[in-house]
Parts: structure tokens; C-alpha cells; sequence
């Protein structure tokens, strides 16, 4: 007695979505993007990427001085504004001066940029609870006459 035929598989389900396999099995394949897409968008991030370094060799370098005095314009108003009432007037005056002393050297290139971080982490340290108290004033004013120094 010959052998029944075996049954024919079923047919695969139907998907409402192309699977993976099938995508990259076939010969030809749909682009998602017109081709210029990512071309003109790979080119974009190269040239901002050229820009974002170029602009921070820029700034690390001595010309960066007068863009840096701004933004430490702008710390040294919100430093300002921080100080609390037991902060003697004179003592307020004198970070000002030494602040604006430290600006103009920025500036006209005398400072260097590297000699700023110990300041920088008195600064940020005195100004973390946005409450400046005399003896914070004094080590800012301190670290002030030091990078002056130099």
C-alpha cells in the first residue's frame, strides 16, 4: 500500500507588518528616507561638530578672553545678589574691584585661563546654597588677590 501523501503545510500567517528577514531577503528594498536625507543630515553634524571645536579652541585660547570676561560679568552679578546682610560694605567693594580687576585682565589676555580653577571651585562652593556669608567673602576675595597675582 503506497504511503498517503503528506499534507501540504498551511501558508504562513499574514503579518500586518514586513518582517526583518523578508526586508533584507529581498532583492530590492524601499528606501525609508529619500537618499539626500541622510546625507544632508550627516553633513550638518560635521560642520557643527567642526564649529562646536573650533569655537573651544577659540575660547581655551587667549582670544576666548573677552567672551570669557562677559560671562564672568554675568557670574558676578549673581554673585552679587548673593551675598547676605551681614556681608560688610567694604568687604563687598573689595570683591567687586578685585572681581573687575580679574575681568579686565581677561580681557586684555594678561590671565591665563588655567591659573582660574582653584577660584572657580572657591566660587562654586561658596555660591552652592546661593548664600554668601562674610567668611565665604573672604576666601572668594582671597582666591581673588591670588589670581591677580599671577
Amino acid at each position: 500500500m503506497p504511503e498517503p501523501a503528506p499534507a501540504p503545510e498551511p501558508p504562513p500567517p499574514s503579518l500586518p507588518f514586513r518582517l526583518p528577514a523578508d526586508y533584507y531577503a529581498s532583492p530590492e528594498r524601499n528606501r525609508v528616507f529619500p537618499r539626500a536625507v541622510p546625507i544632508g543630515c550627516g553633513s550638518a553634524a560635521a560642520v557643527f561638530l567642526i564649529a562646536l571645536f573650533a569655537a573651544g579652541a577659540l575660547v581655551s585660547g587667549d582670544r576666548g578672553g573677552r567672551l570669557v570676561a562677559r560671562f564672568f560679568g554675568m557670574m558676578q552679578s549673581e554673585i552679587d545678589g548673593q551675598f547676605t546682610k551681614d556681608v560688610p560694605a567694604a568687604r563687598r567693594a573689595e570683591f567687586d574691584a578685585q572681581f573687575n580687576e580679574l575681568r579686565h585682565r581677561l580681557e586684555t589676555g594678561r590671565a591665563k585661563l588655567t591659573t582660574l580653577q582653584p577660584f572657580l571651585e572657591t566660587m562654586r562652593d561658596a555660591s552652592m546654597d546661593e548664600k554668601i556669608t562674610p567668611e565665604e567673602t573672604k576666601k572668594l576675595i582671597d582666591g581673588l588677590h591670588e589670581v591677580n597675582r599671577q
